[in-house]
């Protein structure tokens, strides 16, 4: 028995050492998935970080861009410096309002002087040729060049210059950028996260853009040592890697590397045990799982599920990201032509991959933009044969409408130039998201309008309405009543009970009138109604009639029985040809006395 016992005992060990085993290598299985999600997750939040930099230098970058064309081509026409400096001065108008950040406007050096789009007057030593922004655009020979930036000591903010040297080797095209919103990206990515030691932005120089730490900014990443940036600056600057582990002074860093563009790079710099502190759980389960067996191992599987579901939603997320980009498509009205210069897939649908025939298919462009109810408004809006008539006082015309997913979008055309006769040669269509914008407004402008306690409208809206619909010629009845010895209600009952009593007078309104009439409170028990159309007291006392019947069947159980009773004051607009909201306001009024010292629900018309 005892052989059997040990065999048995040495099958259980064989089992038990076999299965914790597999457990063992299940939960390695997992600990690596986790490791790579959480790696995935700071990856991706790296990425994101790297794009709003990109999408706040990308605008400027396109601003010269444009602006370079124009002034090239006035260099081919031989085109003096105050026509050139006075389209500097209107492109920095149109881009005041196109680029969030704040920038100094449009400026060059052309024929040998510099023009300012902004209208700053340089002092009498400035010389342009030793700028910066001339020398490396003069390096850089054609290309668009982002300058080094710089700190500004006046605002103690940094600034960046972007630069294109024209086509004849000595005239430049440059605009000045403050960069206050990718300082703010980056301070806000340490206090959001307690595991993030250090995040900067760096151009390919390894000089510091922007660091969550500002003493550092404006310095060079050599100078660093290694209780700053805390891993060598060669290998952030040279390194392919995307991820970079090290260990200094025994304690583990992780750094996550994302190229901005060809010039610059974010860097964000966690504490490894930190990062992976949400793993120590699996070391705990794994020795608790050995002991437990069997019974853990539907944990395991369901550990394993949940960890793949997190990245299923981690990759869902990215891709989300990556599908917020703005759209700008330059037209060529002369060859007839579209570039995309930025886009997304809505866009790359209606196009169908067709950059001709612009004119012809602008209309139906814009119609393939809108929803239903809008798709005539836009096809008239993009339609280019009636450009030249819209854009005949102004550079830029903007629609808002919503999109054929019923999304808020603003398409706006701006006028790049024109031809010699004046006519439009280029123009740039650019289309932006405004849909959480304007349900904010939609919701905004629907509490302002509204009575808090019974849902109506209240007195500003009502009367605001009241006007509108006398302007446009409208006539009808307008009503003042309130609810009969409500001061005995609310002290022999109390105000929660005169709220209900409010609330319910207000209920009756809402069903004696219809939608079209104007019903809104004006304070206490106080209300108001004008109603469209109703222009005899036949009529009036008709509907009065009905609010009286809905008034007696008000059952208010805290008021034991007790009936409630309104006075209404009435009058017709209009009374005169030169009748106004406040003679009509004023005419009901003085029906109060007459309403008031008779009994019940009563009803005093008022003609003059």
């Amino acid at each position: 028995m005892r052989r059997i016992n040990n065999k048995i005992l040495i099958a259980s060990c064989c089992a038990m050492l076999l299965l914790s085993t597999f457990i063992i290598l299940v939960f390695r299985s997992l600990y690596d998935v986790s490791k790579q999600n959480i790696i995935q997750k700071w990856q991706k939040y790296t990425l994101q970080s790297a794009q709003e930099v990109n999408f706040y230098m990308q605008m400027p970058i396109d601003a010269v861009a444009f602006s370079a064309v124009t002034v090239n081509d006035m260099l081919d026409k031989g085109t003096k410096s105050e026509e050139v400096g006075a389209y500097l001065i209107n492109e920095t108008a149109i881009y005041s309002s196109l680029i969030r950040e704040n920038n100094t406007g449009v400026y060059a050096y052309y024929k040998g002087e510099y023009l300012d789009g902004s209208g700053w007057t340089p002092p009498d030593d400035y010389e342009p040729l030793k700028r910066p922004w001339y020398i490396e655009a003069v390096k850089a020979k054609g290309n668009i060049v982002l300058v080094q930036p710089y700190l500004n000591l006046q605002t103690f903010t940094m600034m960046m210059s972007v630069s294109q040297l024209l086509k004849d080797g000595e005239s430049v095209v440059s605009m000045d950028i403050f960069l206050d919103s990718v300082q703010d990206n980056i301070s806000s990515l340490k206090k959001e996260n307690d595991a993030v030691v250090s995040a900067a932005v760096i151009d390919k120089y390894g000089f510091v853009v922007a660091h969550s730490e500002k003493e550092y900014i404006a310095k060079e990443l050599y100078k660093y040592g290694s209780n700053d940036m805390l891993i060598e600056g060669n290998r952030l600057l040279n390194s392919t890697e995307k991820t970079i582990e090290t260990k200094i002074n025994n304690k583990k860093y992780t750094a996550f590397v994302e190229d901005i563009n060809d010039d610059w790079k974010t860097i964000l710099i966690l504490d490894s045990n930190k990062m992976y502190h949400s793993l120590l759980q699996i070391y705990i389960s794994t020795a608790i799982v050995i002991l437990l067996a069997i019974a853990t191992i539907f944990i395991v599987l369901i550990h394993i599920n949940k960890k793949y579901e997190e990245a299923d939603e981690l990759s869902r997320e990215i891709q989300a990201v990556a599908n917020i980009y703005a759209t700008v498509v330059k037209i060529d009205l002369k060859k007839d032509t579209m570039h995309i210069k930025r886009k997304n897939s809505d866009i790359t649908r209606i196009l169908e991959g067709d950059m001709t025939h612009f004119i012809s298919r602008s209309a139906h462009i814009g119609e393939m933009m809108a929803i239903t109810q809008s798709k005539e408004m836009v096809k008239n809006f993009t339609d280019a044969t009636t450009f030249e008539e819209k854009f005949k006082n102004t550079n830029t015309i903007a629609l808002e409408f919503m999109d054929e997913k019923s999304r808020w979008i603003r398409l706006r055309f701006i006028v790049v130039d024109r031809d010699k006769e004046g006519l439009l040669h280029h123009i740039l269509m650019v289309i932006e998201s405004i849909d959480e914008d304007k349900k904010r407004q939609e919701r905004l402008r629907k509490l302002s309008e509204t009575d808090m306690m019974t849902g109506i409208r209240n007195r500003g809206s009502g009367e605001s309405l009241i006007k509108q619909a006398m302007a446009e010629g409208k006539k009808g009845m307008f009503c003042l009543l309130d609810a009969d010895k409500f001061k005995s209600i609310n002290d022999t009952y109390g105000h929660i009970v005169g709220d209900k009593v409010i609330i319910a007078i207000a209920s009756c309104l809402q069903k004696t009138f219809r939608d079209s009439d104007i019903v809104f409170r004006l304070g206490g028990d106080e209300f108001a109604v004008f109603s469209d159309g109703v222009v005899t007291e036949e009529i009036g006392n008709r509907i009065m009639s009905r609010l009286f019947d809905s008034i007696n069947h008000i059952d208010i159980p805290e008021l034991d029985g007790r009936k409630i009773e309104i006075s209404v004051r009435a009058s017709f607009y209009p009374a005169t040809k030169e009748d106004s909201f406040e003679a009509l306001y004023k005419r009901a009024d003085s029906g109060t006395y007459e309403s008031k010292k008779k009994t019940g629900n009563i009803v005093t018309f008022r003609e003059g």
